[in-house]
This record gives structure tokens, sequence and C-alpha cells, in this order.
């Protein structure tokens, strides 16, 4: 490991885990680089005006990017979004930034550090929103340090109400809100909570429980349903599913698919690998809602690329935290500290 590599890894605090590769610890030191160097132009001064553009964000970020490229090629692909162009990350770590409030933007849309002093306690550490003026460590595009007096909840962070999974799906399943409905039935697909395969694998011609998702296709139209009797549905009308971006709130109909499964006895599976005395590899069957996937990007490393959603590198500290974040849902955790 060269002295470059040595330094980036003494001043985020970030260790390497028992065996792990070259590639893979110089890809977790890089990325949370990049998250580190969004959040210092942010507090860039010229002229009496504090932050920065988000374009010049960008500029930053890319090339960063493209001199860690140029350093270290083996883990280049690793930078790479699904349309295969670098310049998806930097938009993609400046808008988990904006979207959980590490960074606020004015009315000239630049962007600043929102340096206010907040954090969440995880264990014996906190997770400090802004770049402190003491030790930290960095996880993932988290900046963790010593507790602060203006502390919220992760519950407050994910601006959830206090309703669990079952409570969530009794509240979306109230007979009162679902009537008859003129619907050809032969025309509509329904979710199937009680499938093994992946939500977004799990819908068929023929409704396999008393509640469930009904669409007439993957773009909607989308409605509740429950079942009256055997020749007879209820339904209710769900919201479409507009075109989903990087807001925090995107993909919140995944919820209603875990609360379905968790319901029927059939929740979603993550498995907890232990690494070593101080990481864990969680690995997720399904995607999450953005709320809490932008939640476990502060908290740990993607594992395979700066884009995998189902697999995530994190501290053995923070397991109890991302097994709680998921259980929240519904979702099912075996392994590690599952049973803590």
């Amino acid at each position: 490991m060269n002295e470059f590599l040595t330094a980036m890894a003494t001043d985020m605090g970030i260790d390497r885990y028992q065996y792990e590769s070259d590639d893979s610890f110089i890809f977790r030191l890089c990325y949370s680089a990049l998250g580190q160097w969004c959040l210092r132009t942010a507090q860039n001064s010229s002229n009496g005006i504090i932050g920065t553009t988000k374009h010049n964000q960008t500029i930053v970020l890319n090339e960063l990017l493209q001199r860690y490229s140029e350093l270290f090629p083996s883990v280049a692909n690793r930078f790479i979004g699904a349309n295969s162009q670098q310049a998806d990350l930097p938009v993609h770590i400046r808008r988990v930034y904006e979207e959980t409030g590490y960074l606020l933007t004015d009315d000239n849309n630049r962007n600043q550090l929102a340096n206010f002093g907040r954090s969440i306690i995880i264990g014996n550490t906190s997770l400090f929103f802004g770049v402190p003026n003491m030790a930290f460590t960095v996880n993932g595009l988290g900046v963790f340090s010593t507790p602060t007096s203006y502390q919220f909840t992760a519950r407050e962070f994910l601006i959830r109400d206090t309703l669990t999974y079952e409570e969530y799906f009794q509240s979306r399943f109230d007979i009162i809100d679902f009537y008859e409905r003129d619907i050809n039935v032969d025309e509509l697909e329904f979710f199937n909570p009680l499938s093994n395969n992946v939500p977004s694998l799990s819908w068929s011609k023929k409704i396999e429980t008393d509640c469930s998702v009904a669409r007439k296709s993957e773009i909607g139209p989308f409605y509740r349903v429950m079942r009256e009797s055997d020749t007879s549905l209820l339904f209710a009308e769900e919201p479409p599913i507009e075109t989903q971006n990087d807001s925090l709130i995107s993909y919140e109909y995944r919820r209603l698919y875990y609360a379905l499964k968790a319901h029927y006895g059939n929740p979603l599976n993550v498995k907890v690998v232990s690494r070593d005395s101080k990481y864990s590899e969680i690995k997720i069957n399904g995607y999450l809602p953005n709320r809490e996937y932008y939640y476990l990007l502060l908290l740990s490393w993607p594992v395979n690329h700066a884009f995998d959603k189902v697999n995530f590198l994190v501290k053995n500290c923070f397991v109890p935290e991302v097994i709680a974040t998921l259980r929240n849902i519904g979702i099912d955790v075996k392994g590690g500290n599952a049973n803590a």
C-alpha cells in the first residue's frame, strides 16, 4: 500500500478488514474520499460568498475520480454507473448529501455545508451531519465523531411515522377505504407476498392472499386489493408510480411490498456475514426505499461497485443499527448480530 493510500486511510480512520483485497480497500478509500471532497467544496468562501455551485462540485469530483482511476486502474470500473459513465458518481454523491441534510442549496443554486452540529448517536459514536471541528472518522459517505448537544433519532432522520410495519400494513388495508370497482380482473396482475422471488418478480395473474396490490401494467394503474370472497374483490386507489428519481422519498412503494410480505410470514431476507472482528457484510435480497438506502450509504460502503444497492460492508458496531432499520420495514435479518 503506497504512502498516498496510507495517508487517506489514516486521515479518514478507515481500517482494512482481514484478508481484504487491495482493490476492495482502495475502492473504499477513494469512495469515501470523494464524499469528503464534496463536503469540503461546500465550505469554500469567495468574495464573502460561502459555498459553491453544484456544477463546480461535479467538476471537482469528476477531476478527482479521473485521477483516482489513473492511479488505480484496477478499480476504475467500480465507479461506473448503469449507463457506463463515471460522471454518474459525482452527481450521485452530491445528491445523497443534499437529500440527507449535509448540504443546503440556496436561492442561487449554490450548496453550503449544513454545519448545525446535528448528530445521531449510534453505539459509542455519532453520525455527524456536516464536518465537525474535532477529530472524526468516515464510514461510507457518513462522518462520525463524538455526540453533540443537538441530537435527533434515526427515525426522525428518516422522516417516518412511529408505525411498525404491521401497523403500517393495517393502516393501508382498512376496509373502510375499499369499494367495488368495475375493473376487468383478467387485465390485472397481483403482487404475491408469498413468492420467494425479489418483489419486482413477484407478480402473478391470480391473487394469492386476502390483501395485495394489483396493477394493469408495470407503469400502472395500481390498486390496493382486498378479497371479500372467492369471486369478489374490493379496490382502493394506489398512487401511480411516477418516474422515480434520487430524492429521499423515491421508491416509497417498496415499503408496502415489504410490509405485505412480513404480514404474510414471508419477509424479505437479509444475511449478515462476518468478515472479521471489525466488519460484516450485509446482503439484501431486494432494493430498499431511498430513505433506508441513503441511511445505509452513511453507515457503510457498497461492496461490488459504487452503485451496488444490495451488498454493504459495515462496521460490526453499526450492525445493530442497520438491523433495526431493516426490521422496522418488515425485513428479516439472519446471521451476525441479528439476535442482538
